[in-house]
């Protein structure tokens, strides 16, 4: 992980500049050219002795240079005089300086061994280039997918007299290869074409191999001749070629040349793990995704392959082997390893029951099989930046649902992100997620109502190749209780001394790293602490993630941690213990330090409170939260600031790109002009909080904020501040609290009062892409019209009661700009609006709505229509909604997807 640890130090020089303003740059172009080398060497493979011991070195370096550059940095950054700063900034070259020359030296040996490997490459890299169909056995792994052959021998017989380039994608081991042999082989195809030609491209490929592959014979000819060869031979002829397991767009343009366009009906078959290739080589007909077995499938090949030939087996021996095929994950492949082990040893049930609680690493260490090889293809094929992004999914459990949005934290603080000019890192960490989907190394799990991706995971033979690999190169370690102690000591050992990303799952775990110099601690799992304060000795950690453990208060020896870039915290706040009293709470009564800001490279700080059981206090928190210099996002709880009120030595947060639960008090004008890059905000409290504050909500200042959320929490008893007006709390003022329990506040006449009042159109940022209300602000639809004027309006999101009538009639120009609208436990009975409100609609999605008669009629005409999703509403709903999709097909002759649930 050498690249890695290069590209984490280069991250650490451009955050010392932003933080120190030293001019670093010359270091920082030098060792970007240096790794530059280093991509270019990093994809030899197998294992050579002498540029693992060189990668260490490497490594070691980089991240030893890290934390002193941290530690200097920081040294300026607190620095209280002139002498301070020079000394720091001395110590911050001489260091550099250090590192450069001896990553510099160390990179002449990793180039001059590279060098003394490339006679030996063909050797090496034939340890893992095993090809996936030497593996497969197509007579079984055919079973049940009898639907998807039809399918694509009618894709290859039918369509237009061009030439078309047809493909097949999806993981290593899923089948493609069979699938295509199939085609080949299959009798109509004989029949239909004058030529057939295949040839394997592979991962290590050359473009001579292919052509002479295609062309069936040996030859001294030049490459130029044997594709002029092969254009002849195929010219004026029906032909079908198969093109397997092709890796690059770059492999495609080398021999796409060679493939004459008669205007016969010809095809070309290609199958690839890649999407990107797939979909570069087609001809505008999207690919063909191969999918995983269900359980009946992946049962019948099973017991296909095992009791074909003794034709049967007891019900004890039928119950275990559909453990087995289920564990396997639909993968035909590595349903075809395990059936080959089954059938090699003892018919015994105790025997079989160790396979069905082993499937994972059986298939993983199964040397005969090569299952691995097969998988481990994709992982060596990957660049240099994709290959840490990978191996950083070992840090979560077996079949976990991995939320993106957690995901693209945690590697946008990790440090092997690559920064690209005009992205935030974010969007560096989404873009990467994307690359893996498409080499079909993870999958999407869950889309989010508005296409994005939500939810994402890994296949446990995948998850098998990725443990393997990131404990091989040190990069992640996961403990699981004392029975993991003696098995990963070693690996243990070694992330003492190495910067290791550690996951861990009990308390006591922690114990074990108190001597270590891990990057990341990731703790799982709900639980409380039994010590008053954590021991955190780990002084070089950078990600810390507590999870949702409860600490019984603020861990002070989180503030020693100066490396910290992430910081997740869940902890009781201080008015707990003033429960029940009647005096006023002291001002002093602060949750955390305000010593806090000396966290100067902090990113995410995500603060949470334990769920309410009866009552609901506040954080107390310093003002001094927001003079984080690095910080990019915030998430506080249900909070109060001291001494928010912003003064003229305030810092300006410029880093800040998400705010999470914000208090409405402190939705100022004046306050917002911290925060200048401020992209999601999330605006949170208890119902008294959002009352009357009109002219508190000025968003105007925050010219890049794209999405907007408005949500109220609700214990069932809470502690609110009394002193409402900002300026009336101060440091020197006692706090005022009140125990309320939550009411639904109504007129004289009964009718439920608005929690909130939705400022003017021109107080709203002008970028906003997504708006969300959630929980009883009662408003008007009318006020609707207020939305509808946002220019780039693309979401709303509408849920418990935040509007509140029975009909939502809407006017004027509607929402021009809108794609994804969703509605949730809103109360509405009749919904009156054309097609012309909504002329850009794509996705719908309605919850809960349980009075709603129906959808509007018009909503057929809206061209852009591509979804409509209901659940939990009236059968009268889904039935308008199977109309709106029959009247598209009827007069646009396009088709919508609808989905009903549990209709009443």
């Amino acid at each position: 992980m050498a690249y890695a640890a290069v590209t984490s130090l280069m991250r650490t020089i451009h955050q010392s500049m932003e933080l120190t303003g030293c001019d670093l740059q010359p270091f920082y172009e030098k060792i970007e050219s240096l790794r530059a080398i280093l991509e270019k060497s990093c994809n030899i493979m197998g294992d050579h002795e002498g540029l693992i011991i060189l990668e260490v070195e490497i490594v070691e370096v980089a991240y030893t240079t890290e934390d002193m550059v941290d530690s200097e940095s920081r040294n300026v950054f607190l620095a209280q005089n002139l002498e301070e700063i020079s000394r720091a900034m001395w110590e911050i070259f001489f260091v550099l300086e250090q590192a450069l020359e001896y990553i510099d030296c160390t990179m002449k040996q990793w180039m001059a061994t590279s060098d003394s490997m490339k006679d030996l490459k063909p050797q090496t890299s034939s340890l893992v280039s095993l090809p996936e169909h030497a593996v497969e056995q197509p007579e079984n792994i055919m079973v049940g997918r009898e639907n998807v052959l039809e399918m694509m021998l009618d894709q290859l017989v039918r369509g237009g007299r061009e030439l078309e380039v047809v493909s097949i994608v999806g993981m290593g081991g899923i089948g493609k290869t069979t699938l295509a042999t199939k085609l080949y082989s299959d009798p109509y195809i004989m029949s239909r074409f004058d030529i057939r030609a295949k040839a394997t491209v592979s991962q290590e490929y050359c473009v001579r191999n292919v052509l002479q592959g295609l062309l069936s014979s040996i030859s001294d000819e030049p490459d130029d001749q044997l594709a002029d060869r092969l254009q002849k031979h195929l010219k004026g002829r029906r032909y079908l070629v198969v093109i397997d397991d092709i890796w690059t767009t770059e492999a495609w343009d080398d021999i796409k040349l060679c493939f004459p366009d008669c205007i016969n009906g010809s095809r070309i078959l290609l199958t690839t793990r890649n999407v990107e290739v797939a979909e570069y080589a087609s001809s505008g007909k999207p690919p063909h995704h191969m999918r995983l077995m269900n359980f009946d499938e992946s049962w019948n090949l099973l017991q296909k392959k095992i009791f074909e030939k003794e034709g049967s087996y007891s019900p004890d021996f039928e119950n275990i082997g559909k453990q087995i095929a289920l564990k396997c994950g639909g993968l035909p492949l590595a349903i075809t390893v395990i059936a080959g082990l089954l059938s090699k040893i003892s018919k015994t049930l105790d025997e079989w029951q160790n396979v069905a609680e082993n499937v994972s690493s059986v298939v993983s260490t199964d040397l005969e099989a090569k299952c691995m090889r097969v998988l481990a293809l994709s992982y060596h094929h990957l660049p240099s930046h994709l290959k840490p992004c990978f191996l950083y999914f070992a840090i979560f459990a077996e079949d976990e649902r991995i939320y993106v949005n957690k995901l693209v934290e945690l590697w946008a603080v990790e440090g092997f992100l690559n920064e690209e000019e005009g992205k935030s890192i974010e969007e560096v960490a989404e873009t990467c997620i994307n690359e893996l989907v498409d080499r079909s190394l993870i999958y999407i799990h869950n889309l989010s109502f508005d296409g994005e991706t939500q939810i994402c995971g890994m296949h446990d033979v995948t998850r098998e190749l990725c443990l393997r690999e990131a404990r091989n190169m040190n990069f992640v370690n996961v403990i699981r209780g004392k029975s993991d102690q003696n098995s990963c000591a070693q690996s243990m050992q070694c992330s003492f001394k190495s910067r290791s990303r550690i996951r861990i799952y009990k308390e006591e775990e922690l114990a074990w790293y108190r001597s270590s110099e891990a990057h990341s601690i990731i703790m799982l799992g709900v639980g409380e602490f039994k010590c008053v304060t954590l021991e955190l000795s780990f002084k070089l950690v950078r990600v810390l993630d507590l999870g949702l453990n409860i600490c019984p208060i603020f861990p002070s020896g989180v503030l020693s941690l100066i490396h910290l870039r992430y910081l997740s915290l869940c902890f009781n706040p201080c008015l707990q213990q003033y429960r029940g009293s009647k005096e006023a709470v002291p001002s002093s009564i602060i949750d955390i330090p305000l010593s806090i800001s000396s966290l100067c490279y902090l990113q995410t700080f995500k603060l949470y409170f334990p769920f309410p059981n009866d009552c609901a206090y506040p954080f107390i928190l310093p003002s001094e939260i927001l003079t984080m210099p690095q910080l990019r996002k915030l998430c506080m709880g249900w909070n109060y600031l001291r001494s928010h009120e912003p003064t003229e030595n305030r810092l300006v947060l410029k880093s800040l790109q998400c705010l999470n639960q914000l208090n409405p008090r402190y939705c100022t004008g004046s306050f917002f002009r911290l925060f200048p890059n401020l992209k999601k905000l999330e605006v949170f409290g208890v119902l008294d909080e959002f009352h009357n504050h009109k002219d508190l909500y000025d968003f105007r200042y925050l010219y890049q904020l794209e999405k907007l959320a408005f949500s109220i929490y609700y214990p069932f008893v809470s502690c609110f501040l009394k002193n409402t007006a900002p300026s009336s709390s101060t440091l020197q003022d006692p706090l005022r609290f009140q125990m309320e329990t939550w009411h639904e506040e109504t007129d004289f006449m009964g009718i439920a009062l608005p929690t909130l009042l939705l400022p003017s159109p021109d107080a709203f940022p002008q970028n906003l892409k997504s708006l969300t209300f959630r929980g009883e602000f009662f408003l008007a639809w009318k006020d609707l019209s207020i939305v509808g004027k946002l220019p780039k309006l693309e979401v709303l999101k509408l849920s418990h009661n935040a509007f509140m009538g029975e009909e939502w009639e809407v006017v004027e120009e509607g929402f021009p700009h809108l794609k994804f609208l969703f509605l949730d436990n809103l109360d509405i009975r009749y919904w009156r609006a054309s097609s012309d409100h909504f002329p850009y609609l794509e996705r719908l999605f309605l919850r809960c709505c349980e009075y709603l008669d129906s959808i509007p009629r018009d909503f057929a005409d809206i061209t852009t229509l591509a979804l409509i999703d209901i659940t939990h509403c009236q059968q009268s709903v889904g039935n308008s909604a199977k109309q709106i999709q029959q009247d598209i097909q009827d007069n646009y002759g396009s088709s919508i997807e609808v989905h009903t649930r549990n209709l009443l």
